[in-house]
């Protein structure tokens, strides 16, 4: 039952929120997807006890809508940006958006082109 309310409650956000954006991978093709835009904050210590804290721009795209998994250095164009898939702060460049996979949550940062 809970697994039917999150692909229901998927097909709802990716209707009403989802942005258009392009997917590239790298070395390879470019994509036209929608995505819901969202952030994640990590924060980590290096051996000096220096905090150092990393905001990214997350892209949460519904699994099938891809057939790969993202890696590191491809990219997200979104609203005349490119965003560059990364994994900061040794993290994965991507996780799970929910508990049944239904979706990637991408992290990435804006290089400014």
């Amino acid at each position: 039952m809970i697994q039917s309310g999150i692909a229901h409650m998927r097909a709802i956000q990716m209707q009403s929120v989802a942005s258009d954006v392009v997917y590239k991978r790298l070395g390879g093709d470019a994509l036209s997807v929608k995505a819901v835009v969202g952030r994640t904050i990590f924060r980590s210590t290096d051996v000096d006890g220096i905090w150092t804290r990393v905001e990214t721009r997350d892209f949460i795209v519904p699994r099938g809508t891809l057939g790969f998994e993202p890696q590191v250095g491809d990219e997200i164009e979104f609203l005349g940006n490119t965003y560059e898939v990364l994994a900061p702060s040794g993290e994965p460049c991507w996780r799970w958006s929910d508990a049944f996979h239904t979706a990637y949550r991408i992290h990435a940062k804006n290089t400014g082109g």
